[in-house]
């Protein structure tokens, strides 16, 4: 089943957080930012949990980008399946759960970016359809910390 997340949610992710994408995260930070994130408008968080179990053991979060010179979209800023769960379609199923909203008038585009080193998720991506149009460098300068998330 695919859901919005809850704050009881929070122990399952900071898991996957911690060790699907290596982020340094706490389950507090992800229980507050649910509740800050829920019913705001700018973000779609979405959690795959499993219909027998009620295990959730994948997630993805986007953010509305909206610009002067664009009808605006969505950013996948993190997608991860639990390391003993990748391989059977559920990335696909949250992705295509995400378009499926995009689709129904949140925005007209879904990117994303993923590290170099990640061919894996390249190719995974580029056989849903999705397409690199650029490479870039990205720049980064912290003012603080703003909760012990990584700064994706």
């Amino acid at each position: 089943m695919i859901r919005t997340p809850t704050p009881q949610d929070a122990p399952a992710l900071w898991e996957i957080f911690t060790e699907s994408l290596g982020y340094a995260c706490t389950e507090d930070v992800i229980r507050r930012q649910i509740d800050a994130l829920a019913g705001s408008g700018h973000c779609i968080s979405l959690v795959w949990q499993d219909d027998e179990s009620g295990r959730v053991g994948a997630f993805i979060h986007a953010l509305h980008y909206d610009t002067l010179h664009n009808a605006g979209g969505w950013d996948v800023v993190s997608l991860a399946v639990a390391p003993d769960l990748q391989g059977q379609g559920i990335g696909k199923q949250l992705l295509e759960a995400l378009e499926a909203r995009v689709r129904a008038g949140a925005g007209t585009f879904v990117r994303l970016n993923s590290r170099v080193e990640r061919t894996d998720a390249h190719g995974f991506y580029e056989h849903l359809g999705y397409t690199c149009d650029k490479l870039q460098k990205r720049f980064i300068k912290q003012l603080g910390d703003l909760g012990g998330g990584d700064a994706a």
